[in-house]
Formats: C-alpha cells, structure tokens, sequence
C-alpha cells in the first residue's frame, strides 16, 4: 500500500483519454455494499513484515474519515479482553477511483464514473507474539469502529494448512461466493488463502472489487491473504488511441498492505514479494503480467538460494505447463522453468487457464512406489480455477511437453475447485476438492532431510470431469 499521510493531496498530472479494458463495461447501479461510508469496509489482514510477530490490516472509508485507528489486544476468554487493547494510527491514502495513474500521467477510468473519493487505510502491527490469537478492530470516521475480528499470528514450526484458489473473475459475487465459503468451511484452520490471479476481470472497475470483498465477507477479516497480480489485474490504456499500454489496477496496492521488494523495479513493488511463514513454509510471488519478468526469475534465484526452509511454494498467474486451449507461453516458460526446477521448488500454484491441471516433473512409472532419492519427485504444477469461466482443455494435454520432463497426473474441466494444502514436518498434504465438497484429486509428498522426496499419489477413483460428461454450460454469469 502507497503510504501517504491521511489529508495528502493527489497530484493530478495530466488527465488521459478513457481507458480501454479486457471485458465489457456493464453498467449497475450502485448497490449499497459497493458505496464507501464513515464506517469501516473491506477490511483484510496481509502480510507485511515477519507474520510470527506482525500483522498488516487494510480498509476503506469515505473521505469524511481523514485518519483512522486500529486497535488490537490478545484474543482471551475474558468478556472484556479489549480493556488490554493497544491503539496504532493508520496510513491513509485517499484515491479517486475513476483515475487511473501511469507515467505521470491520469486516465479516466469510465467503469468508476460518479464514484466519490475514498480514503485507504492501513496499519502493521508489530512486537507480537508467535502462533497467537489476537482481536483487533478499525475506525472509521468520529469512532465509527468495526466489530472485533480474530487472527492468529504464524507460528514458528510446526504444522500448517492453507487454501490456494485459482481465477476468481467472473460470476464473482454470484458464483465465487460458493467457492471460497467453502473453502473456508472445509479448512477453518487454514493459516491464509493463496489467490493465485484474475481475482475480478476488470481490475480497475470497483463494481467488481466490492463484489469480491462481499463474497469473502469476514473471511478476510480473521484468515490473511496472498493476493497475486493477474492479467485482469491489470487494465489498458492509452492517451493516443495508436498507443495501449498496460496499468495495474488502480485499486490494488491501496486495499492491501503487501511487503516491498527494494531491489526490484518500482512498477513490481507490491506485486513481487516473498513470505517466510514459518520454519517449514517459504512462500514466493511473481507477477507474470509485470514488468522484467528475467529480473523477477533473477530475485527469485537469488531468494531461493537463501531459503533453508523445507518446503518452497511459488505461486503466479500464467502456468508454466498450460491446460488452456491456445494459451501455451514459451517464453515465461523460458524464464522461469530453470529456476524453479534447479532449486526443487515443492508446489507451483497458477490459474489463467479456466482448467485443473496437476503433474510433476521426472515422473516415471515406478516413482510412486519407489523410495525416496535423489532421482525423486521435483516440482509440482498445478493449474487451477475457482470461478464459474471454464476454458476447453488443450487437448494435446501435456504431451506436447513431455521432452521437459513433465507427465500429467490430474485434470478437469467445467469445475469450480478449491485447494487445501497442509504441511506438518516432513510431509506435504494436497487436497482438490470441488465447490460441493467432492474430493477430485489428492497426493502427498514426503521429504527427508536431505531434500529428497517421495510422490505418493492417492487420486480418488471417480473418472475425469470434462465438458462431455457434466453439466450443461453457459459462458454467461450475473
């Protein structure tokens, strides 16, 4: 998040010709829940520092609130725990959502005309305690403050589960909704949720972010988020109609406080950023839509040379290995492979393609039953989609990649999916479940101490889902 001091001024530069975006631009009116107000909204916990010990909380007012205030106190089974309650002043930056800046330049944003200015608030908690639960809460204008959320901070070992959901998009408050309460219901212990891209489709139009934010509801709230930057995050504009660029969302680094990479370019800050969570778990994000992707794979050799941790997961948009028909991307591929397969990297989460994918590299036959060395299992992609758009399975599957090494394990299409990943030591959960709670697809990693691993593959038996063998399917979405 943009840290300016509450009351700070925009600096408007020029102003551009309107932006054009990836999808139509619907028209609604406003519906209460997207309006900004003196009481707090779209309030969501990140990370920003060591999660053990901090915690970065973010929400929205409108601009009658010129500052705010955050206040947290341990979680006890006192009825008056907030008497211990500490204050923190937030960070505000106000933002006129129907602007879009890029090289010192503003574009109309004509998706978010008649929206008012809004203040974006912010704080990072610090000096906590591991593997905590805490309550906090946020002001809004004149004491306007929010109920009280629980969360608990990382611990420093032991096990660990989280949700990884892929594309989001469409359908987000109508049919995302499902998926991503279900998640929640199937894992309420889950330490935080990967959204691995295209958490909406147009990511400068707020419609759809106040759509997101009621899908999640509380979620958020006491479960933190790992947001990545997807392509619909980004939006195209243009002050000379023979001339499109792309802009990230306007929207995106004022709601959530993510850490800052100062060795990377300004354009990346918040979009390319790592988490050591615990011991165990090191989590790496990329922005695959972002700027220089050679020097994203450069940070990301370099942090993984760093990384003692016992399992890495790397996490970005556009899949190494596609399942999408027509969306195969030599040149990220290109990039990125080397990297992740030279430092073992455990799981690779993507979305981008509409379709569930899951294989590994170096698979043989033999190699589930086989005990664990050096030749073991390297790293895992896997391709998957949380939201009601379905794409058709590029029917060369993975084949056309099989000189790489790779062998597909799983796959789907016309299906919401949500993921549930737990690690406890030396061994790695996976879970694939669908929105109606059907367990598709499953596996375990075991790891010793020397890094080698052991595929142990307990796939479900029921068939594949494909568009011949499910449900009708309409493109369309409310």
């Amino acid at each position: 998040m943009h840290r300016w001091l509450a009351g700070t001024a925009l600096a408007l530069v020029m102003a551009g010709h309107a932006a054009a975006h990836d999808g139509p631009g619907h028209t609604h009116s406003i519906p209460p829940w997207q309006s900004a107000s003196p009481w707090p909204d779209r309030v969501v916990v990140t990370f920003a520092g060591d999660p053990a010990r901090s915690l970065a909380i973010s929400w929205r007012t409108d601009a009658s609130a010129p500052g705010a205030r955050a206040q947290i106190a341990p979680a006890t089974a006192d009825a008056r725990f907030d008497l211990a309650a500490t204050s923190e002043t937030a960070l505000t930056q106000p933002l006129d959502p129907a602007r879009i800046a890029l090289a010192d330049q503003l574009f109309d944003v004509p998706q978010n005309v008649g929206l008012e200015t809004v203040h974006y608030h912010s704080v990072l908690f610090e000096g906590l305690q591991p593997d905590t639960l805490y309550a906090y809460r946020v002001e809004g204008a004149e004491g306007r403050w929010s109920e009280w959320f629980q969360v608990r901070t990382a611990p420093l070992d032991g096990p660990v589960t989280f949700l990884y959901l892929g594309d989001a998009q469409n359908g987000i408050l109508s049919h995302w909704s499902r998926t991503v309460r279900a998640a929640y219901a199937s894992a309420p212990e889950a330490r935080f949720i990967i959204h691995a891209g295209d958490l909406v489709n147009i990511g400068s139009r707020d419609y759809e972010w106040a759509e997101w934010f009621k899908a999640v509801g509380f979620i958020h709230g006491m479960v933190p988020a790992i947001p990545v930057a997807g392509n619909h995050e980004y939006s195209r504009v243009s002050a000379d109609p023979g001339e499109q660029r792309r802009a990230l969302s306007q929207l995106w680094r004022p709601q959530w406080r993510l850490p800052e990479v100062a060795e990377l370019a300004e354009d990346l800050r918040e979009t390319v950023y790592d988490i050591r969570y615990s011991e165990d778990l090191h989590v790496f994000v990329l922005d695959t839509m972002g700027a220089d992707l050679v020097a994203q794979a450069a940070w990301l050799d370099a942090q993984l040379t760093a990384s003692d941790a016992r399992w890495r997961v790397a996490t970005f948009h556009h899949p190494v290995f596609s399942s999408g028909s027509d969306r195969d991307d030599a040149r990220r591929r290109d990039i990125l492979l080397p990297v992740l397969r030279r430092h073992d990297v455990d799981l690779v989460l993507q979305g981008h393609d509409h379709t569930y994918a899951r294989g590994g590299l170096n698979q043989t036959p033999e190699r589930a039953s086989a005990p664990a060395g050096a030749d073991g299992i390297g790293p895992m992609f896997i391709n998957s989609v949380s939201g009601p758009k379905q794409y058709v399975w590029r029917e060369a599957g993975w084949t056309d990649y099989a000189a790489l090494g790779v062998e597909l394990d799983r796959r789907a299409e016309n299906t919401q999916f949500y993921q549930v990943i737990r690690i406890d030591g030396g061994r790695l959960n996976y879970e694939a479940w669908t929105a109606d709670g059907q367990l598709y697809d499953r596996f375990a990693l075991d790891k010793d101490d020397s890094g080698s691993k052991r595929l142990i593959e307990q796939v479900p038996t029921t068939g594949e889902r494909r568009f011949s063998n499910t449900g009708p399917y309409n493109g369309d979405t409310d």
